[in-house]
């Protein structure tokens, strides 16, 4: 390796890291808040919360390393003009190519090393993470029901507890009031003569068994009006910040985020799966989409860098964020048409991708091509004076 290469890339590296820890901090401080809430409304004790944040960091370290390899690459290609090295360079017959090469090089090796890492260690913690939530909610959950009580902990659902009987873990004339999010829904209660706190390992399900039953909804058409439904039974999952609940209200053993790409094409193909095939091709997509954001942020990085005026590292970080935004939004927007169907998966998950990417190979096409023009002409005129 040239000793120049070795420059760079140590230069990149270094801001890397940096940027890496500041802003894994931050969003990890966003997570802590949410888990100081287990610890203070819910009583968790603090060996669970600080296992739950770290099986929640490699989601966290999936995006930030695109993020500070965007700002290590552009920021020290932004240097090297700023104190005019990048002139020397060019004046020494160095070529943007030659100057890109090592830049690229460390994108490509991140790509890899992250696909391997969002594949398998990735999945490992998401699902490790809902395991162990798992635990915590099917613990806590006999300690929180506790009888002439209201209790409001759970998502979706306040309940209230006539009687419990601690020996079979039976509960008795129980009011279930259904939380809407939507104000314009009826109200509606569940009113239980007995019931029962059921858990599942299989599927991590923890739900409330509701015998002899009748569910009361106020009328749509008069709120003066209710309707009932008698049950012989009845289930309520139980959960907290909606962790347990799949999104697509499967109850699989692993979501679509905690499968590897090998069990995610298995459950495509299979005919049997309860789960949204949308959802499982957006999720294989992912898989390389994100990692691959490595390469295509050093790809727009490099020419940014070399094409910056004095600004100093602000301008440098503000490009930065503008360029983590505009990508984190095409992402989201394709992703959520990806799971509707309405777009084709690998366009919805790609695009953001492939616009990026666009605008990165037309910089550098601006920045090469007048290099090479130079480079013409300068043995053109070298030609031209032998011949004299």
């Amino acid at each position: 390796m040239k000793i120049i290469d070795k420059y760079i890339i140590k230069e990149i590296a270094f801001v890397t890291a940096i940027s890496f820890f500041i802003f894994t901090f931050f969003l990890v401080m966003n997570s802590l808040f949410v888990m100081s809430d287990l610890v203070i409304k819910y009583g968790v004790d603090i060996i669970n919360v600080t296992k739950l944040l770290l099986l929640l960091l490699p989601s966290t370290v999936a995006v930030t390393v695109p993020m500070a390899l965007l700002v290590g690459v552009l920021l020290t290609y932004s240097r090297l003009v700023q104190d005019n090295e990048y002139h020397g360079m060019q004046a020494s017959g160095i070529s943007i190519l030659t100057l890109a090469k090592p830049g690229i090089i460390l994108a490509l090796i991140m790509t890899i090393l992250m696909i391997l890492f969002n594949n398998y260690f990735l999945s490992w913690s998401n699902y490790s993470y809902r395991k162990l939530y798992y635990e915590i909610i099917k613990k806590r959950s006999t300690i929180m029901i506790q009888e002439h009580t209201f209790i409001d902990e759970f998502d979706d659902y306040t309940f209230y507890i006539g009687d419990k009987t601690g020996k079979t873990d039976g509960l008795k004339n129980i009011i279930v009031f259904v939380k809407s999010p939507d104000q314009s829904e009826p109200a509606k209660v569940i009113l239980a003569r007995d019931g029962k706190i059921i858990s599942d390992e299989q599927s991590l399900r923890i739900a409330l068994k509701l015998n002899n039953g009748i569910v009361q909804m106020a009328s749509r058409n008069s709120f003066m009006s209710m309707n009932q439904i008698y049950f012989d039974t009845n289930f309520i999952d139980l959960d907290v910040k909606g962790v347990l609940r799949n999104k697509q209200g499967q109850e699989d053993l692993k979501g679509s985020r905690e499968m590897t790409v090998e069990e995610l094409q298995k459950e495509i193909n299979s005919a049997n799966t309860k789960h949204d095939k949308n959802v499982l091709k957006v999720e294989l997509q992912k898989k390389f989409s994100i990692p691959f954001a490595c390469l295509i942020f050093a790809l727009v990085g490099i020419p940014l860098g070399l094409l910056s005026k004095r600004g100093g590292k602000i301008a440098g970080i503000s490009i930065a964020l503008a360029i983590i935004f505009a990508y984190y939004f095409l992402l989201s927007f394709g992703s959520s048409y990806g799971y509707s169907g309405k777009f084709n998966h690998f366009i919805a998950v790609w695009f953001s991708n492939f616009s990026i990417g666009a605008i990165g190979i037309i910089l550098m096409i601006f920045l090469v091509f007048p290099d090479i023009l130079r480079k013409y002409f300068r043995k053109k005129n070298k030609d031209i004076s032998k011949c004299k």
